[in-house]
């Protein structure tokens, strides 16, 4: 029997990582049996999964009896503890970049979590009597990562998808990402969603590894068909995201205060988040009187609805303006149905929008700079604006398509374990 054991961070609850829902349906179908693994222990149950998975939630927060029984998982862990210590501490000097006395504590908490998760998979297996030909998957390179680095199973293989926020170490908060180099190493394969990502894990690690590839995340082909262009008086935009500091949804409010056109103008923020509050009332002082421009704050929608909505309503322009990013699912979403993007040159951006596709923008954009853009799109021609939707569509068509991307990820999977299997023969 041929198991996935697959740990992600809210999947298949909450309204997080809706990308995987493309994913999924292709991924399981590849396995006798899936053991979901999602580390969201708050939020309902969003997405419909059946057949044969097994749902498991684990709390990433340590209880009380955690805390009593850490003493003794670092006492019978001594070994593994001082041993990624150690390598962390080596490599880290080798690359110029020490562990100093602050980023110590944050190394020794994920290394404490990771013995936790370890223990929590291997008791789930256990109680499922499973013991070989497992597929460890994790979703992200973190914690869940460094766990499934730590198993030993026959006939197994461990591997894991890496993003942004797991691998840009310099653009995370503590500037520290622990055990990127033991994740490389013990791994039996690491995808990026990006060639711009992996480049620049090989630079960081200073290690080129075979077992590394580039597997694009994709979404599916729009059930309805995409509304028909047209030049209508009203120009209508949209940006899709958290309200989090790092999508710098400000930069659109100020921007979209400045935009000055013949053609009335809306736009849409699709998404919530903790500066939600603080967004509203900035877009009430500045937009709130705006002759000829009108704004609206779409909250949080389903996935399904969201591409709903787009094929619905024929949208003029998609924005982007996040500080860092891997190559966002968003972006992919808008060129399914043929919609020019303005975003910021960060992370793999560039491999998702170019000049035929819409407009690459500097991290460090001005307001008046993305305001310029906006009334340039709005002024297009109707065949200019036709051409540059056609190339949307198709680069989204020919890149970015999950049938194809998913299909090739589970390929290369197999091969690799087919390989776990070979090896013990």
């Amino acid at each position: 029997m041929k198991t996935l054991v697959f740990v992600t961070s809210h999947f298949p609850f909450g309204t997080g990582e809706s990308f995987i829902d493309a994913e999924f349906p292709i991924l399981s179908q590849n396995f006798d049996k899936v053991i979901i693994i999602a580390q969201n222990v708050n939020d309902e149950k969003t997405r419909d999964i059946s057949g044969n998975v097994l749902v498991c939630r684990y709390n990433i927060s340590t209880s009380l009896w955690g805390f009593i029984k850490m003493p003794f998982l670092i006492i019978l862990n001594c070994f593994t503890v001082i041993k990624l210590c150690g390598e962390e501490i080596r490599f880290r000097r080798t690359i110029e970049n020490h562990i100093t006395v602050a980023k110590f504590p944050t190394l020794l908490k994920r290394i404490i979590k990771s013995l936790q998760l370890r223990d929590f998979i291997n008791k789930k297996l256990k109680k499922e009597c499973i013991s070989e030909s497992i597929v460890f998957y994790s979703y992200w390179l973190k914690t869940s990562s460094i766990a499934i680095s730590m198993l030993n199973y026959k006939a197994s293989i461990k591997v894991s998808r890496a993003h942004g926020s797991d691998i840009y170490e310099e653009k995370t908060v503590k500037g520290y990402l622990p055990l990127l180099r033991y994740n490389s190493r013990k791994l039996d394969a690491i995808f990026f969603i990006s060639k711009n990502g992996k480049e620049y894990f090989e630079n960081k690690i200073k290690d080129e590894n075979h077992n590394f590839f580039i597997s694009y995340l994709g979404v599916t082909k729009p059930r309805y068909g995409m509304v028909e262009t047209g030049r209508s008086q009203k120009y209508t935009i949209v940006s899709c995201s958290n309200m989090i500091p790092l999508k710098r949804i400000d930069l659109i409010i100020n921007a979209f205060a400045l935009v000055r056109s013949e053609r009335e103008i809306e736009w849409l923020h699709f998404g919530t988040g903790p500066l939600k509050d603080e967004l509203e009332a900035l877009a009430c002082r500045k937009l709130e009187r705006s002759k000829g421009k009108h704004y609206r704050f779409m909250g949080q929608y389903p996935n399904a609805d969201l591409l709903e909505y787009y094929s619905l309503n024929y949208i003029d322009l998609f924005i982007n303006t996040s500080f860092t990013e891997g190559v966002p699912v968003s972006i992919m979403e808008a060129q399914a149905f043929g919609i020019p993007v303005i975003a910021t040159d960060v992370g793999g951006v560039s491999e998702l929008v170019t000049e035929e596709t819409g407009t690459l923008l500097t991290c460090d954009l001005s307001t008046e700079v993305l305001a310029e853009r906006i009334q340039y799109y709005a002024n297009l021609s109707v065949k200019e604006v036709e051409k540059i939707r056609k190339n949307a569509f198709n680069n989204w068509e020919l890149n970015f398509n999950a049938q194809l991307n998913y299909r090739d990820f589970i390929i290369k999977l197999n091969t690799i374990f087919a390989s776990a299997q070979d090896s013990i023969q």
